[in-house]
Order: structure tokens, then C-alpha cells, then sequence
């Protein structure tokens, strides 16, 4: 008796037992896929709303969607039309509203804490009582939405345009963005904002007559078309600020921008005016400055080297860590300037006045030189 089917005959037993497997097996299966989609997986596709975490809406349909209130954490709306759109009570933790319109929408109550609403339009927009803790609004529009109620702390309003925005006693913003607000809505002369942060700030065309801005930071702060006539700029900080050719400045503080603001070799500024004007780090390699008036200029970081500086006014000016390599300081006045780490080597000093002046760690000129 043989005991071992031959390879043919076991073939044709395993294509019979496949066979019986497939044929009802396929239709099993396929019944078994319906019945998980009727009993799970319908009703999670269901559950959305209210529970959109990590949704992407960028291109979904909306119109036959109730989202107030519904948990929309980390979800996807950048670019998304959504004007005039019910989304009060909805938790938009973190949600990416980068470039959507949210003009008109209700957004009362709404978490919108770490939201990126960069570029968004929320002009009109409700959001009385919103929690905006740290959502990042750079370059947003918020022109006249109402913010009475809303947390605003640590929120990011670089760039943001607040004009007829609505705030009360119980908004809760930053004392930085509150000020910029109070100059975008309130029009006043004669401001005292000496020393204060308005970097960054959308201050287009607001009035700022005889302002005290004296030590102020007016980095990358947009002052296009904006009225600083009279206005107080001794220490400001003016590199990268926005100004056009409406903005209404005086004529020695155009100058101060000019130079801050343009690279330029071999400037000529002789006998001009700049002292107490904030040139940190200006680059001035070359240039004409003779009998400049430079007094309490700050001149930290300045590149001077081959400048000629002769009969300068340098009298309490801050001079640390500049360089001054071959500058030509024949007669200038350096009385009580601080030159702390300066580099004076190849320097003409015949003449110049160092009386009180603060030379620790700068590099003089060698004898000879």
C-alpha cells in the first residue's frame, strides 16, 4: 500500500481546500467589513462634529456643519472661508487658522489658546469672552472685532491691525499691546512713550505730534504714513522701522534712518547733526563726518573704520566695542566718551581731546602709527 500521494494529487487537494475557503470565504469577509463600518465605523465618522480633533477642513463642505462647541483642537482651517460662521463655544486649541476669514464669524467663549490666526481676517469678528492665551495674530485683521471679556495674555499681535478693535476694563491684554491699541484708536499729541516696547507694532498712519518715543523700540514697527512731527527719537531704536514718503518726520531723524537703515560706504555727513541718536551697530566705514555733532550718540558695535571723523563732537558718546581701525580723529572732542573694547589701532588722535574718556580694553594706536 502506498502511504505517499503522489505531488499532482496533493495539488489538486490544496486548490480544492482553497477553493472552499475563497468562495464563501470573500463574501464573509466583506459582510464582516459592512457590519464594523454600520456599527463603528459610521459612528465615528458620526461623531464629527463635536469630535473633530486633528481635522483637516481646508477643502471639506461646512454648510451642513454645527460646530459651535464642538472640539476642534489642532485642527485644519488654514485658508478656510469662514465668514460670518457659528463657531461660539468651540475649542480651537491650537487649531491652524493661518489666512482664514473669520470676518463676521461668532467666536464668543471660543478656545482659542495657541491658535496661529496669522494673516487671519477677524475683522467684525465676536469674540467677546474668547480665550486667545498665547495664539500667535501676526499681521491678523482684527479691524473693529469685539474683544470685551477675551484673554489676550501672551498673544502675539506683531503686525496686527487693532484699529476700532473693542476692548473694556475685563480684556486681559498685555501692557505692551494695550498701549499700541490706545494710539491706533485714541488720535493724541505729546504722548509720553519714552523708553516703551512698540516694536513690531502696526502704528500705520497714527498720530504721534511731539511724542516723547526717547529711548523707544521702534523695531520692524510699521509707522507708514504716520504724523512724529516734533516728535522726541533721541536713543529710539529705528532699524527696520516702516517709513514711506508720508510719514512726517523731522528732517535730522529721516537722516538717523537713512543712515541706520541703509549700508552705504563713504557716506558724506560732514557738520551734520546726529547727536543722541541710537547708531548701534551703524555702518559707517568711510565716511565724511567731519565737525559732525555726535554727542551722546550710541555708537556701540559701529564700524568707523577709515571714517573721517576730525573736529567730531564725540563728547559722551557711547563708543564700546566700535571700530575705529585708521579713523581719523584729528581735533575731535572726546570728552567722556566711553570707548570700552573700542579699536583705535592705526587711528589719528593728534589733536583729539580724551579727557575723561573710558578706555578700558580698547586697542589704542601704537607709537608710530
Amino acid at each position: 500500500m502506498n502511504l505517499f500521494k503522489s505531488r499532482p494529487e496533493i495539488d489538486r487537494a490544496e486548490r480544492f481546500w482553497i477553493f472552499l475557503l475563497l468562495v464563501p470565504g470573500i463574501p464573509l469577509l466583506l459582510f464582516t467589513v459592512w457590519l464594523v463600518y454600520i456599527f463603528v465605523g459610521r459612528e465615528a465618522m458620526a461623531s464629527c462634529p463635536p469630535d473633530c480633533q486633528n481635522a483637516d477642513f481646508r477643502t471639506a463642505d461646512l454648510a451642513e456643519f454645527d460646530l459651535r462647541g464642538a472640539d476642534l483642537s489642532s485642527s485644519n482651517f488654514a485658508g478656510k472661508d469662514l465668514e460670518s460662521y457659528d463657531l461660539q463655544g468651540a475649542n480651537l486649541y491650537f487649531a491652524n487658522l493661518s489666512r482664514a476669514s473669520l470676518k463676521g464669524a461668532n467666536l464668543q467663549i471660543a478656545d482659542l489658546r495657541g491658535a496661529l490666526l496669522l494673516n487671519a481676517d477677524l475683522s467684525q469678528a465676536d469674540l467677546r469672552g474668547a480665550n486667545l492665551a498665547g495664539a500667535r495674530l501676526d499681521k491678523a485683521n482684527l479691524t473693529g472685532a469685539d474683544l470685551r471679556g477675551a484673554n489676550l495674555t501672551a498673544a502675539d499681535f506683531s503686525g496686527t491691525n487693532l484699529r476700532a478693535t473693542l476692548i473694556d476694563e475685563t480684556t486681559t491684554f498685555s501692557p505692551k499691546w494695550r498701549v499700541v491699541w490706545d494710539i491706533v484708536n485714541h488720535s493724541q499729541s505729546g504722548r509720553q512713550l519714552a523708553g516703551v516696547d512698540l516694536s513690531q507694532a502696526d502704528l500705520a498712519g497714527v498720530n504721534l505730534r511731539a511724542a516723547d518715543l526717547r529711548g523707544a523700540n521702534l523695531r520692524l514697527t510699521n509707522l507708514a504714513g504716520a504724523d512724529l512731527t516734533a516728535a522726541q527719537l533721541e536713543g529710539a531704536i529705528l532699524r527696520q522701522t516702516i517709513l514711506d514718503e508720508r510719514t512726517q518726520v523731522d528732517p535730522k531723524w529721516w537722516l538717523v534712518w537713512q543712515i541706520v537703515n541703509q549700508n552705504q560706504q563713504g557716506q558724506e555727513l560732514a557738520a551734520v547733526d546726529l547727536s543722541q541718536a541710537n547708531l548701534t551697530e551703524v555702518y559707517l566705514r568711510g565716511a565724511d563726518l567731519e565737525g559732525a555733532s555726535l554727542r551722546q550718540a550710541i555708537l556701540v558695535d559701529a564700524d568707523l573704520r577709515q571714517a573721517n571723523l576730525s573736529g567730531a563732537d564725540l563728547r559722551q558718546a557711547d563708543l564700546t566695542e566700535a571700530a575705529l581701525r585708521g579713523a581719523n580723529l584729528r581735533g575731535a572732542d572726546l570728552t567722556g566718551a566711553i570707548l570700552h573694547g573700542a579699536n583705535l589701532s592705526q587711528a589719528d588722535l593728534a589733536g583729539a581731546i580724551l579727557t575723561g574718556a573710558q578706555l578700558n580694553g580698547a586697542v589704542l594706536p601704537k607709537v608710530g602709527d
